[in-house]
């Protein structure tokens, strides 16, 4: 016992010195070895310096974000500005017995939906078979931006189709607006856009701006903006659909919302987070999409699986 509290006072205080050391919001890999070296004065199990270490690492994960692989990694301070979840993404997400697709649960209780988000690219489906299927919620991609230089905002050309059909029998529908937004104007028009094309239709769930990396053209328009360009867009979009009464909605990647956002200005708004792995995200998330893999009845391509959790 004397031992463990003797490496419980060194640990801290190294935890300490070096945690004071990071910057705010982005810091440098960390030399645990100040922590974990050779030169401790007595002869102490190895088992005991792990176990201190894998505390430390623990504490980490706590209050940073690690981007790649512990000790090269970067480091992103979870602000304490923004919600945290309390999901446990590895336990409360699963295939439960009779049903097809994930779902969130706690203490084996249904507390989400399962849902699917569709485009032109889906081509013409047949929702009937859908919502046969125990799905829940459809969102519907209302436009797009182009990712070149000129960057011409345009309609889904099922859009229209693809919600009234999903409506029609009986799912929960939101709609989301692929953005290639450059600064807060054209976050604005994207907007505006989808305000216009939204009206008159009985939609319960968020208007949702898609931001993200295009890995298919690295000269994409918005792919090097900087983070204060990128979080004005999206800051202007969330902030004309709030004002017409709608609930607006950011869907991006981990990376997405920790390296190339401004959490702290985001924060407030319905988080959709996309993660193919098992999640480690922090913040507050009311969907997530869990597979661009998906296979559903009356699709006839590969579909987007998600979580709704609001």
């Amino acid at each position: 016992m004397i031992i463990w509290l003797f490496f419980g006072v060194i640990a801290v205080g190294a935890v300490v010195g070096l945690v004071n050391s990071i910057d705010t919001h982005k810091g440098t890999p960390l030399d645990s070895s100040v922590i974990f070296d050779e030169t401790i004065p007595f002869d102490a199990d190895w088992e005991i310096q792990k176990a201190i270490e894998e505390n430390y690492i623990n504490y980490l994960h706590m209050a940073y974000v690690l981007i790649g692989d512990y000790p090269d990694c970067e480091y992103y301070k979870i602000s304490a500005n923004v919600t945290r979840n309390d999901y446990n993404w590895g336990e409360d997400f699963y295939v439960d017995d009779g049903k097809l697709y994930y779902n969130y649960y706690k203490d084996g209780k249904a507390l989400g939906k399962p849902g699917i988000d569709v485009s032109e690219f889906q081509h013409d489906i047949d929702w009937d078979k859908v919502k046969a299927t125990g799905m829940q919620v459809a969102i519907i991609r209302l436009g797009y931006r182009g990712y070149g230089s000129e960057g011409k905002i345009h309609l889904d050309s099922m859009y229209e189709h693809n919600l009234d059909s999903a409506i029609k029998v009986g799912m929960e529908t939101g709609v989301y607006f692929f953005s290639s937004a450059i600064n807060r104007e054209e976050g604005i028009e994207e907007a505006e856009f989808c305000l216009k094309h939204v009206k008159g239709k009985k939609i319960k769930l968020p208007i949702v701006i898609d931001t993200e990396y295009v890995f298919e053209d690295e000269s994409a328009r918005a792919n090097e903006i900087s983070v204060e360009d990128r979080t004005a867009a999206v800051v202007g979009f969330c902030e004309t659909i709030e004002a017409a009464g709608y609930t607006p909605m950011i869907y991006a990647s981990r990376d997405q919302f920790v390296k190339y956002l401004d959490i702290d200005q985001i924060g407030n708004w319905q988080f959709w987070l996309a993660a193919y792995d098992t999640p480690v995200f922090p913040y507050h998330t009311e969907g997530y999409q869990y597979s661009p893999y998906g296979l559903v009845d009356g699709i006839e391509t590969q579909v987007d699986l998600n979580v709704w959790m609001k």
